[in-house]
């Protein structure tokens, strides 16, 4: 009868275990993100997937991202406007208009709109920038420049 106990108080201990790995596991905030291929300081949850749809004006950055769960009438995801402002952007709700939402950080805006099913990011092009420059592109740091190869 002994035996019987403990192999059922070890059943229940490995079983409230295996719910609670279960449980933390599923309702967890295991959202990862990325620096946007617009804007590196700007995060982009990694699960959204960079969609090429071309844009034509010659004064704004625009990326389109297609991300499941993104809803219009939604707007921005919670997890995803805390990292934002984990990542040092604020919100400037008084540019704030319908489903467009405005961050800014270091003197530069970012502009965020949602769609069903995907969202875009786009910004105005800084006077430094060429105006050739592709509206996807990837901005990277720029290092110093290396002496000329010698001869």
């Amino acid at each position: 009868m002994r035996g019987r106990s403990l192999r059922v108080i070890l059943f229940l201990m490995v079983a409230v275990t295996l719910s609670a790995l279960v449980y933390g596991y599923a309702f967890s905030n295991n959202y990862s993100f990325v620096g946007s291929s617009i804007d590196g300081q700007f995060p982009v949850p990694a699960e959204a997937r960079k969609s090429d749809v071309p844009f034509s004006n010659p004064g704004v950055v625009y990326v389109r991202y297609n991300m499941k769960g993104v809803e219009e009438a939604e707007s921005i995801p919670d997890f995803y406007v805390d990292a934002i402002r984990k990542w040092g952007w604020k919100e400037d709700k008084e540019e704030q208009l319908g489903a467009l939402r405005v961050f800014v950080k270091d003197g530069k805006t970012m502009n965020i709109t949602t769609h069903n099913g995907f969202f875009t990011l786009f910004t105005k092009k800084s006077s430094a920038e060429p105006q050739t420059a592709a509206a996807d592109a990837p901005r990277t740091a720029v290092s110093k420049p290396q002496s000329k190869p010698e001869r």
